[in-house]
C-alpha cells in the first residue's frame, strides 16, 4: 500500500479517534521537532516564523506551536549569486567546477577559506543523489535546535496545544482608538480533536524588547500546553448569549486584517463559524464564537477573507467585510459578510453579530467544478493603486483612493475535480463575487493557493499565485501578467502549507547584496520545512528546495 493511501486511512481514524485524546491524558508531544506541520504564518516584519503542527498519526496527545527566528534561518539558507561582489566578507561566489563541490558549481556563496571552504553545502555535507528523490535539496537537513555551525537556534519559543490542528493565521494588534500603538499579536489555530479555536497572545516584533517566552496561552510550566482559557467555542454558558458550541471538524480558518472578525470552516458540515476577537475588551480578553452560519453545501473546505478598501478604512461608508467558502461536495462559491451589528440602523443590546449570506457563485469554469480547496485573493494592483494616492488626508487622497476601488482583485481556487486552478475576478467595486473565466490544468491533488512575491532578474519584486499540490509532490508557480505557469516546483511528499518570505525594499535591490527571496513549504507527510529559493536571479536553483528544516520522517504506518 502506498504511503499516501495509509495517509488516506489514518486520516479516517483521526476524525474517529479525535475524543479519544482530551488535554492531559497519553504521550506528551515533542515541542521542538516539526510533527506534521499544518500549518504556517509570519510576523509582520518578517523576524518569526509561526508553525502549528498536528499529531496526524495519533502517536502523541496533541501537537505544537514553534516559533523560528527568520533572520537565522536565511543566515544558514545559501544564498544565490553570480559574482564575488554578491557575497560577504570572507566568501566567494562558488561558479566554477572544483574538487570542493565534486565539479558541479553552485552559484551559492561559499566560505573563502577555512574548513568548509568552497564547500556549497558547509558544515551539513551534500546528500547522496538517491536521497533528493523523495526529499529534494543538495544539502543534509539542518537540526532546528542545533543549527551546525555554531550559531543559535532557530527555535525561540515553543507551546503544546491540542490534537489535531489544521490551520493557524496571525493578526496584529491594531491602534487603539486614540491612535496608541499596541505592540504583538495573537494566532488563532483551529482544533479539531476538541473541537475549538486556540488564541496564543504573542511578543513579534513590533516590540521594542522581547520577553524570553514569546507565545503566552497560559501555558503550564511542566508540560508547556495551552490552558483551557486559551480554547474557545466549547463553552456556550459563558462565550456567547446564543447558547452556540463550536462545531465538529473545525478546518479552515481566515480573519479580517484587524483580526476583529475570524472565521473558521467545518470539513463534515454546511457551515462556518464566526469568532469576535474584541481587541478592545483587554489584552488577554478572548475570542467569542458568536454565530454558526448554515444551510450551505456540506464539506464547507477553503475560506479567504476580502481585503477592505483603503477608501472604506480610511473615509468610513457603508460596506460590510466578506468571505468567500468553497466546498468540496459542490462546485460553487458562497460569498458570506460580517455584519457587526453594532454597524447596523437597529443594533441589539447586548449586541449580537452574525454572518450574513450574500451571494452564490456557480462555478463553470471547467467540466465539473465539483471539490474545491484552497482560495486565494490578489489585491496586489489595487494596493499599488492606493500607494501612489497622496499621502496627506484630504479630499483629494480621499478621491483617488475612491477611484481605487474600481480595480478589481483577482480570485484563484484550487480544484481537484478535474485537477486545476481556476482564475477569475470580482466583478465591481460594489460587486465582490467572482467571475472565473479561466481555468488551468494542474498535477493531481491540488489543495491550496496562496499569493505572494518572487524577485524578478532585475531584482523588483513580482507577485505569483502558488499552488499546492499535496498529492503530486509539486508547486505551480503562475505568473498573472502572462497567464502562464512559468515553474513546475518539484517538493518532498505532502507539500501542505507555504509562506513566501520576499524582500523587496528599495535599499537592498540598490546595494550590490542582494535581498531573499524565499519560500518554506510546510511537508505535512514527512514532518519538516522545505525552503524554496524564489528568486529568479538564480537560473539553476529557482522554484527549487535549498534548505531542508528538520529531519524528514515518513509517518509510522508507511514504515
Amino acid at each position: 500500500m502506498s504511503p499516501l493511501r495509509v495517509l488516506a486511512g489514518a486520516a479516517a481514524w483521526a476524525g474517529l479517534l479525535a475524543g479519544c485524546f482530551p488535554p492531559g491524558e497519553g504521550l506528551e508531544p515533542p515541542l521542538e521537532e516539526l510533527y506534521f506541520p499544518v500549518g504556517l504564518a509570519k510576523s509582520p516584519e518578517a523576524t518569526r516564523l509561526y508553525v502549528a503542527n498536528s499529531n496526524f498519526d495519533l502517536q502523541y496527545n496533541g501537537g505544537a506551536v514553534q516559533v523560528y527566528d527568520l533572520e537565522r534561518l536565511r543566515q544558514v539558507t545559501p544564498r544565490g549569486c553570480s559574482q564575488d561582489a554578491d557575497c560577504a566578507s570572507g566568501e566567494r561566489c562558488d561558479l566554477e567546477p572544483t574538487s570542493a563541490n565534486d565539479s558541479y558549481p553552485s552559484r551559492w556563496c561559499v566560505s573563502d577559506s577555512g574548513q568548509y571552504a568552497g564547500r556549497p553545502c558547509g558544515p551539513l555535507g551534500e546528500r547522496d543523489a538517491a536521497d533528493r528523490t523523495m526529499e529534494p535539496g543538495r544539502c543534509s537537513y539542518v537540526e532546528p535546535d542545533d543549527p551546525q555551525d555554531g550559531g543559535r537556534s532557530l527555535i525561540v519559543d515553543t507551546v503544546g496545544i491540542g490534537a489535531f490542528a489544521t490551520d493557524v493565521i496571525y493578526r496584529s494588534r491594531p491602534p487603539a482608538a486614540d491612535g496608541t500603538v499596541r505592540p504583538g499579536g495573537r494566532l488563532f489555530i483551529p482544533v479539531r480533536g476538541d473541537a475549538t479555536l486556540h488564541y496564543i497572545d504573542v511578543d513579534d516584533d513590533s516590540k521594542e524588547e522581547r520577553t524570553e517566552a514569546e507565545l503566552d496561552c497560559g501555558q503550564d510550566r511542566n508540560d508547556g500546553d495551552c490552558d483551557d482559557r486559551h480554547r474557545v467555542g466549547d463553552d456556550p454558558d459563558e462565550e456567547n448569549i446564543r447558547g452556540l458550541r463550536l462545531l465538529p471538524e473545525p478546518f479552515a480558518i481566515d480573519a479580517t486584517a484587524d483580526g476583529e472578525a475570524v472565521v473558521v470552516t467545518h470539513q463534515t458540515d454546511g457551515a462556518a463559524s464566526l469568532f469576535v476577537n474584541d481587541w478592545d475588551a483587554g489584552f488577554d480578553a478572548p475570542p467569542r464564537l458568536e454565530y454558526v452560519q448554515t444551510g450551505m453545501p456540506t464539506r464547507a473546505i477553503g475560506i479567504a477573507a476580502l481585503p477592505v478598501p483603503a477608501s472604506i478604512t480610511e473615509g468610513g461608508g457603508n460596506y460590510f467585510p466578506g468571505f468567500l467558502l468553497t466546498f468540496r461536495a459542490s462546485p460553487e462559491i458562497r460569498l458570506l459578510r460580517y455584519i457587526a451589528d453594532a454597524s447596523t440602523s437597529e443594533p441589539s443590546n447586548p449586541p449580537r453579530p452574525y454572518l450574513y449570506h450574500d451571494q452564490t457563485v456557480n462555478v463553470g469554469a471547467n467540466a465539473i467544478g465539483f471539490d474545491a480547496r484552497g482560495l486565494a485573493i490578489d489585491d496586489s494592483e489595487r494596493r499599488q493603486c492606493q500607494i501612489g494616492c497622496p499621502p496627506e488626508p484630504g479630499d483629494p487622497r480621499q478621491q483617488c483612493l475612491t477611484a481605487c476601488r474600481d480595480v478589481l482583485l483577482r480570485v484563484f481556487a484550487a480544484n481537484r475535480n478535474p485537477s486545476s486552478v481556476l482564475i477569475g475576478e470580482t466583478r465591481s467595486a460594489t460587486d465582490e463575487r467572482p467571475r472565473f473565466s479561466d481555468s488551468i490544468p494542474l498535477p493531481y491533488g491540488p489543495s491550496r493557493v496562496v499569493v505572494g512575491d518572487i524577485i524578478t532578474e532585475s531584482g523588483e519584486p513580482a507577485t505569483r499565485v502558488f499552488v499546492l499540490c499535496f498529492d503530486a509532490a509539486m508547486v505551480g508557480i503562475y505568473d498573472p501578467a502572462t497567464r502562464r505557469v512559468e515553474q513546475w516546483a518539484h517538493t518532498g511528499r505532502g507539500p501542505h502549507a507555504l509562506v513566501i518570505d520576499t524582500d523587496p525594499t528599495a535599499e537592498l535591490r540598490a546595494s550590490a547584496r542582494r535581498g531573499y527571496g524565499l519560500g518554506y513549504v510546510g511537508h505535512f507527510t514527512d514532518s519538516y520545512i522545505g525552503v524554496m529559493d524564489l528568486d529568479r536571479r538564480n537560473p539553476n536553483t529557482y522554484g527549487e528546495i535549498i534548505l531542508t528544516v528538520g529531519a524528514p520522517t515518513p509517518p509510522r504506518a508507511s514504515k
